[in-house]
């Protein structure tokens, strides 16, 4: 049942990216900060994913990576810089507000309700912050490397610059986020079986989701369907 959950997961979260992007930018930054807060609400939870466990954070972070290499194409270097700042700026205050609340004492007419939140709030600062400093320095360096390579390779091969930079910047994040989030809350054997496991999760999400970023072309190629655009 996990599996197509999260199968369902990923494919929302590539529409929600894409439907951003038909929308405009100022959505895509939008779309960045809501896969931000879910990362640090929900990125925590532990799931069985065909016989292994990973944290359901995974495809949320994946699709932040997308929506970054939607504005890089469509509106420049400037922008994916300029996301990454927004997105730590939308977590922070996210992060600062949920502590706050976690210290409101709750009416006692709603207990269980109340110590179900104080525990999300509990938990969402760790989270947050681990996904924060993940989220800066692996999209510093995805952005680094997926621009290098926009301007080496002349904006082609689109699909192999994307999952590139991907796999690089996935690697710093899970290795930082897993330290940061879950040392000394899960066993280290645990630890590194959920890293990697979502470390492939974020990879072939990528490759599977990446080629809607050929819709940025056929956009700019009049009378050309999709089908009909190189992948180059």
């Amino acid at each position: 049942m996990n599996e197509i959950l999260l199968f369902l997961i990923a494919a929302v979260s590539a529409a929600f990216v894409v439907t951003a992007w038909r929308l405009g930018k100022e959505r895509l930054y939008s779309v960045i900060i809501i896969f931000l807060i879910l990362i640090a609400v929900a990125g925590g939870k532990i799931v069985a994913f065909f016989g292994f466990e990973t944290n359901t954070g995974n495809i949320f972070y994946a699709s932040v990576f997308l929506a970054t290499y939607f504005l890089i194409e469509r509106h420049g270097k400037r922008e994916g810089i300029r996301s990454i700042w927004i997105g730590i700026i939308g977590v922070a205050f996210f992060s600062v507000l949920a502590i706050l609340t976690g210290f409101l004492t709750g009416s006692q007419s709603t207990g269980e309700v109340n110590d179900a939140l104080t525990v999300a709030f509990q938990a969402t600062p760790r989270i947050a912050f681990a996904s924060l400093i993940a989220y800066a320095l692996s999209q510093a360096l995805n952005v680094y490397i997926y621009i290098y390579l926009k301007q080496r390779f002349s904006g082609h091969h689109l699909w192999a610059r994307a999952n590139a930079a991907n796999v690089a910047a996935q690697v710093l994040d899970s290795v930082v986020f897993f330290i940061v989030g879950f040392w000394g809350v899960v066993a280290l054997g645990d630890v590194m079986g959920v890293m990697l496991t979502g470390f492939v999760i974020k990879v072939v999400y990528m490759m599977l989701a990446s080629p809607v970023l050929y819709l940025n072309r056929v956009e700019h190629e009049e009378g050309k369907d999709f089908s009909a655009v190189s992948m180059r």
